[in-house]
C-alpha cells in the first residue's frame, strides 16, 4: 500500500462555488473535480455534508470520474454534481482539483517548517501526492530539500521506500537509523527500526510482494489548505519511479548529500497486527520530515 512529499505568499485558487445548475461541461474554465478511490471500489454521494451513519446514498463515483464543483464550505466534505446530474456531497480527501488550476510556481511552494518539522498535509504548500507503480507517494519539500516516501505492509515487516533530494545550498546527512514509525490506531506504540543485515538473515523473496499500500489518513486532510494536489497530474517530480528497480531490493544507507544529489532506498520497521494510522519521521539534517499514514479497512 502506498502510500505514497515556505508558505505562499501569493492567493493561490481555491474550489470555487459554480451555479448549482451547470452540468459538467458547463461554461468554460468552470472548476472540476477527478475522483481518486485511494484503495475503494468507488466512491459514496450522499444527501447531507456531514455524511452521517447510516449514509444517504445519492450514487456511487467511479475511479476517474469527472464532476462539477459546486461550493466548498472548506469542511470535510465538497459539494458536487455529478456527470449524470445527481447532486450531492463527497469527501474532498476522495476528489482531485483538475491539474489545469495548478499555479505555475507550484513547483517551488514549499512547506512551513515550524519548530524543525514540516509536516505533510494534503493540498497543503510543499506537499503533493501521486501513484507511482501503483503505490500511493506522499512527497514533502521544506529548505530546498524533498523527501518522498511510500509505506507497505508485507505481511511480514512494514516496508517504506524512501528518496531524499538535496536542492538546498548545504549538505545534508540523514542515517535511516534514526527514523521513527509510531502506530497510532488501533494502539498507540512505536514500531521499531530493523536493521537491514539482520534481516537479510532471514530473508525471503515474501518480502518483496505488497499486501497493501499505506495513503494518508482522514486526519491527514486539513481544512485549512489553500489548493489541492492531483494524484492523476503531479506537479512534483517522482524520484521514487525512477529508482523503483534499484529500491526493491537495496536498503538506504547512512549519507551526506551535497548541493544536486540525491539518494533513494528502502527502510524496514517492526509491523503490528492490522495497522492502521501511522506517523513517519524521516531526520534529515537538523529537519524532521512528518507523514500520517493510513492503510485503509478492507
Amino acid at each position: 500500500m502506498v502510500c505514497t512529499f515556505l508558505s505562499l505568499a501569493a492567493t493561490l485558487p481555491t474550489w470555487a462555488a459554480e451555479n448549482s445548475g451547470a452540468s459538467v461541461a458547463a461554461a468554460p474554465g468552470a472548476l472540476r473535480g477527478t475522483v481518486i478511490c485511494r484503495g475503494l471500489k468507488n466512491v459514496p454521494v450522499t444527501a447531507d455534508a456531514e455524511q452521517a451513519l447510516p449514509m444517504q446514498l445519492v450514487a456511487r463515483l467511479n475511479c476517474g470520474d469527472e464532476v462539477a464543483v459546486l461550493s466548498d464550505s472548506e469542511g470535510y466534505t465538497v459539494n458536487i454534481r455529478t456527470g449524470d446530474g445527481k447532486y450531492g456531497y463527497v469527501a474532498r480527501m476522495y476528489l482531485s482539483e483538475g491539474s489545469t488550476n495548478l499555479p505555475k510556481d507550484h513547483r517551488a511552494a514549499e512547506a512551513v517548517v515550524d519548530s524543525g518539522i514540516a509536516r505533510w498535509q494534503s493540498g497543503a504548500p510543499g506537499s503533493d501526492q501521486f501513484l507511482s507503480d501503483g503505490s500511493l507517494v506522499e512527497s514533502l519539500r521544506a529548505n530546498g530539500i524533498t523527501v518522498q516516501v511510500s509505506l507497505q505492509d508485507t505481511g511480514w515487516k512494514l516496508r517504506a521506500h524512501v528518496a531524499i533530494v538535496n536542492e538546498s545550498a548545504a549538505p545534508i546527512h540523514f542515517n535511516p537509523a534514526g527514523f521513527t514509525l509510531d502506530e497510532l490506531m488501533p494502539r498507540l506504540r512505536a514500531l521499531a527500526y530493523q536493521n537491514p543485515r539482520e534481516l537479510a538473515k532471514a530473508l525471503t523473496h515474501q518480502v518483496y510482494w505488497t499486501n497493501a499500500s499505506a495513503t494518508a489518513p482522514m486526519s491527514a486532510t486539513y481544512m485549512d489548505a489553500v489548493y489541492k494536489t492531483s494524484v492523476a497530474a503531479p506537479a512534483t517530480r517522482n524520484y521514487l519511479d525512477e529508482s523503483a528497480q534499484q529500491m526493491q531490493s537495496t536498503g538506504l544507507q547512512p549519507a551526506t548529500l551535497a548541493p544536486k544529489e540525491k539518494a533513494y532506498g528502502v527502510v524496514w520497521f517492526e509491523r503490528d497486527k492490522n495497522p492502521q494510522q501511522l506517523n513517519l519521521r524521516v531526520f534529515v539534517g537538523d529537519q524532521i520530515f512528518e507523514f500520517p499514514l493510513s492503510f485503509p479497512k478492507l
